[in-house]
């Protein structure tokens, strides 16, 4: 079948949940990095190589091996240092390695096509105002017209995937082409010099030396963490490093946390800098998400704005990676493959010898241990830009208070001066739905998933309880299940019935609901906060959505619902998070100069968290919390690994990893076992949930146990059950 001059061994990662490489015959050399097509189980599908050796028939091993069935690169996808990252990463998170190549990869590359025929597709459309032409001629009330002017304006030509991803009506550009207004061209992807805007901020002393010290860093490795206040100009910091870097003929990769953040960001890099930039998120098709790749490892877009999954993105002339909100939960990915974008970065900026650039004003305990140590470079913003003040944070202590649906009097009191005075206040409460469970009054019976170990949450507007965790949906029940009582309450508050309640007490005042189901569409998020910004006096109800990096400038009161949730959980990150999430949130108020007043409804008004946090800042708390988690030898000072176990049998589930611990004990594998135990959700969508932690001193220790357990994971899991591991596990969910 094969010439025995021309005969190669290729080992390929094939994108299937088994943690190994499979070997393949081909006739020619077959580039590292290059896509290969494969049978696999009687499948066809499209594989990545790993290496590539010539052999002879002598040489053969002894089973049959199948040949390639057509080799679709003639050179590799990845540079050197992100196929290096890609193994590590397989390596470091126990995944397998096919399935962290895939995950590297566009859909449009997981397909039978070569990269030369898919680069050709595509020529870009771009936008340009006619010669002349006098934005007066556009009607004053055509808001969405005016706005792809003003974007075309900044940056000229304007490329067509960053249309939908500012957020611009195509109908709208479609009238300004049909008027002959705009003019519609296509572009051939070419390198062309970055212009930068003169309209920029003029600096303060901190920011001027944070700026400083990035050039000194700038042309090798360095991790930089920038720990600022809210409202304090990290992100003009970052511009001005980024001027750096583009300058010196370099690409930048900028992380977001949420796909909400990436409109506010383009804007902003659009008006600083007239260059190509490549948008990279879930939200965008296939089509433009593949463009967009293409751009950046062609080295046409400059800047590559993404979120987690974009740190995968190759770029031709890597010069620096930002990471802008560091602290996020949302960089760590949940499922599959369990990485962290945060740590993913780190490691990918030393490898290809560039600066990694992170901020945050309430850093993750990991980045703020590590500058502490002197592994980061560390620079504090302790002012906020533009002589803004800082808001005041309040803790209003509601034992013994009457609640109206979860509002407290003196909340209440204060909501209605700052609408008087036209103002915007943000409510904040992380419960979607009008109500967290249906009660019956008589018998005491809870509406609960009948497939989970949670309470189906009622939306009283789409008349059914919904469970936020396997999202089963049931109708909204005439009586109880258990003893046919009409009687049926609602119990608790969620964003629905307090938008109800504050639309009946304000009429005349907007009230925006912010959350997973009042921004279902691709652009209903900026949709919102156009209206917000535009609007007065209005209320604005939010989830986590809300709290992450957005500039509301004319909210002057925030209010913290219930903020005690987090104090007797059982995760030791508990705290870190409510720190997190009481300061970034706090931190919405006040960003201009107008005042800012933040008040946190509590029951524990004394609780050490909330003095330190309110009295001495995050900082502070972050240090205390910090020291308390070194005496007991938790991270950042040890190492876990969270192996999670589900089982249609809750007794099967709980024994196959008891026999893990069983084994890691007898073989004396260097970690402390804690488990099983059951998953704070410990039944989800009909499966029953079990976990075991494994902890050492050292990174080494946990890999080495680590390696030897999965070396015989089929003595303990079967194909029925679903096993996964997690490396520095974020929660314990």
């Amino acid at each position: 079948m094969f010439d025995d001059a021309h005969l190669y061994l290729l080992e390929v990662a094939v994108p299937v949940p088994l943690r190994q490489s499979f070997s393949y015959l081909h006739t020619c050399n077959v580039e590292v990095g290059a896509r290969v097509e494969v049978k696999f189980a009687g499948r066809t599908l499209i594989a990545i190589t790993l290496s590539c050796k010539l052999i002879t028939q002598d040489e053969l091993p002894e089973f049959k091996l199948s040949p390639v069935l057509q080799v679709l690169d003639t050179a590799s996808l990845f540079s050197g240092d992100l196929l290096a990252l890609l193994r590590w990463g397989s390596d470091y998170y126990q995944h397998p390695i096919g399935e962290v190549f895939q995950t590297a990869l566009p859909v449009g590359l997981r397909q039978a096509e070569t990269l030369e025929n898919l680069s050709a597709k595509f020529i870009q459309k771009a936008y340009s105002l006619r010669t002349g032409f006098d934005k007066t001629e556009i009607k004053s009330n055509a808001k969405a017209q005016l706005a792809i002017a003003d974007a075309i304006e900044a940056q000229s030509p304007l490329l067509h995937e960053h249309v939908k991803a500012l957020g611009l009506k195509p109908a709208s550009l479609k009238t300004l082409i049909k008027k002959g207004w705009v003019v519609e061209e296509t572009v051939e992807p070419a390198i062309a010099p970055v212009i930068i805007s003169d309209d920029k901020p003029i600096l303060n002393e901190e920011q001027a030396v944070v700026v400083d010290g990035f050039d000194a860093l700038k042309g090798s490795f360095s991790s930089i963490l920038i720990e600022g206040v809210t409202g304090s100009g990290k992100t003009e910091v970052y511009l001005r490093c980024i001027e750096q870097v583009v300058n010196a003929g370099k690409q930048v990769l900028v992380l977001v946390p949420e796909i909400g953040l990436t409109p506010q960001t383009i804007e902003r890099f659009m008006q600083r800098f007239k260059c190509p930039l490549a948008v990279l998120h879930s939200g965008l098709g296939d089509t433009e998400r593949l463009q967009a790749y293409l751009q950046a490892r062609s080295g046409v877009a400059r800047i590559i704005i993404g979120t987690r999954s974009a740190i995968f993105t190759p770029m031709l002339a890597p010069g620096l990676i930002v990471l802008d909100e560091e602290h996020d939960l949302s960089y760590k990915q949940h499922d599959g493959f369990r990485y962290h974008a945060r740590d993913v970065a780190v490691v990918r900026a030393k490898q290809a010898d560039i600066p990694v650039l992170m901020g945050s004003a309430t850093p993750s305990f990991e980045s703020l241990n590590n500058a502490l140590q002197g592994r980061y470079k560390h620079f504090e913003l302790s002012q906020r830009a533009a002589n803004a003040t800082p808001p005041t944070m309040r803790l209003v202590d509601v034992r013994r208070q009457a609640l109206t649906e979860g509002l407290s009097e003196p909340v209440l009191s204060q909501i209605a001066t700052c609408i008087a005075r036209e103002e915007q206040v943000l409510l904040f409460i992380n419960r979607r739905g009008f109500s967290h469970s249906l009660i019956c009054h008589d018998c005491g019976w809870k509406s609960e998933c009948r497939h989970c170990s949670a309470k189906m949450t009622v939306h009283l507007r789409a008349n059914h309880l919904r469970c936020h965790h396997c999202q089963s949906i049931e109708r909204i029940p005439s009586c109880c299940e258990a003893c046919k009582s009409e009687r049926l309450v609602y119990q608790g508050v969620g964003t629905q019935r307090l938008e109800s309640f504050l639309q009946e007490l304000y009429p005349s005042t907007p009230v925006f609901r912010i959350d997973r189901d009042s921004t279902k569409t691709k652009t209903g998020f900026e949709k919102a906060l156009e209206a917000i910004h535009k609007a007065k006096a209005a209320l604005l109800i939010g989830t986590q959505m809300l709290a992450k990096g957005h500039h509301l400038p004319n909210v002057t009161l925030v209010v913290v619902l219930d903020a005690d949730g987090s104090l007797a959980s059982t995760d030791y990150r508990a705290h870190e998070r409510l720190g997190q999430l009481i300061t970034q949130v706090s931190g919405r108020a006040g960003r201009e100069e107008k005042p800012g007043l933040a008040l946190i409804q509590t029951h524990y008004s004394d609780h050490p968290l909330f003095q330190t946090l309110l009295y001495q800042g995050y900082g502070a708390m972050a240090r205390e919390e910090l020291a308390e988690r070194e005496l007991l030898q938790l991270p950042p000072f040890s190492f876990q690994a969270l192996l999670r176990l589900e089982d249609k049998s809750e007794a099967v589930a709980s024994h196959s990893l008891e026999k893990m611990r069983t084994y890691c004990e007898q073989h004396k594998l260097g970690v402390f076992v804690v488990g099983p135990f059951p998953a704070p959700l410990q039944r989800r969508a009909g499966y029953y949930r079990y976990q075991l932690l494994l902890q050492a001193p050292q990174r080494g220790q946990l890999f080495v146990a680590l390696k030897q357990l999965l070396s015989v994971i089929g003595e303990f899991t079967s194909a029925k059950q679903r096993f996964s591991i997690d490396v520095d596990p974020q929660d314990m969910a």
